[in-house]
C-alpha cells in the first residue's frame, strides 16, 4: 500500500503515546496523563460473525516492517532472557517498538488472551473495526483486514513484546500457543472528533 496514512493520526497514536514512555522514564508523568493517554492503546476492536456482533477492549500496537522484523523480534527474545524491570522495557520500547523509521505505519497488532467471541468472529471474516476514543473528544475508526497469526514472525514478535512489559520469569512458548495474533492492515480510517462527524481521512 503505498498512500500515507495521515500525519494527524501518527502523531496521536504513535509519538504521543511515545511521549508517555520518555516521561514516565524522567520520572515526570502524572497518573491522569498516564490513565488518559493510554486509552491510545486499548481500542475497542469491532467484529461481526457467528459470535454475533461484538466489540473487545485489547491492547494494539503498530509492528515493524517486515525488513525489520525478524531482527527486532530476535533482540526481544533475548531481551526476555535478560534480568528485566520496567525502567529496562521501557528503554528497550523506545530504540525498537517506539522508533519509527522500523515501523509499519500500516498495520496494527494485538495479542488475543481469550479466545471468545473475537476468535470466533475473525475465523469467519477478516473485516474488523478499531475504535478509538479518548476524552474530550478525540476519536477514531479506524477499518481493517485481520489476519491471524500462530508460529510465525508476528507471533512471536507480540508475543515477546507482551512478555516484555509484563515481565514473567522468562518467555513460557507454551504460553505462547494459547495466544494467537491479529494483524489489522489499515483499509480506511475516519476521524470521528464532533467536529468532523466521521470525515474519511484515510
Amino acid at each position: 500500500m503505498n498512500k500515507e496514512i495521515p500525519k494527524e493520526f501518527i502523531k496521536w497514536s504513535f509519538f504521543e503515546r511515545k511521549e508517555l514512555v520518555e516521561k514516565m522514564l524522567k520520572g515526570e508523568l502524572k497518573e491522569r496523563d498516564f490513565l488518559v493517554g493510554f486509552l491510545r492503546h486499548t481500542p475497542a476492536i469491532v467484529t461481526y460473525g457467528p459470535a454475533g456482533l461484538n466489540a473487545s477492549i485489547k491492547g494494539i500496537g503498530f509492528v515493524p516492517k517486515e525488513d525489520f522484523l525478524e531482527e527486532i523480534t530476535n533482540k526481544m527474545k533475548n531481551a526476555l532472557k535478560q534480568p528485566r524491570n520496567m525502567k529496562i522495557a521501557a528503554k528497550f520500547l523506545l530504540e525498537y517498538v517506539y522508533n519509527e523509521k522500523y515501523i509499519d505505519f500500516h498495520k496494527f497488532s494485538t495479542i488475543e488472551l481469550a479466545r471468545k467471541h473475537t476468535w470466533i468472529n475473525l475465523q469467519h471474516s477478516n473485516k474488523a473495526t478499531i475504535l478509538f476514543f479518548m476524552p474530550p473528544e478525540t476519536t477514531y475508526e479506524v477499518r481493517c483486514k485481520a489476519t491471524i497469526h500462530t508460529q510465525d514472525l508476528y507471533w512471536e514478535y507480540v508475543n515477546s513484546i507482551h512478555d516484555l512489559f509484563h515481565m514473567p520469569n522468562e518467555p513460557d512458548v507454551k504460553d505462547w500457543n494459547k495466544r494467537p495474533v491479529y494483524i489489522f492492515e489499515i483499509e480506511e480510517i475516519y476521524d470521528n472528533n464532533p467536529k468532523f462527524m466521521g470525515k474519511k481521512i484515510y
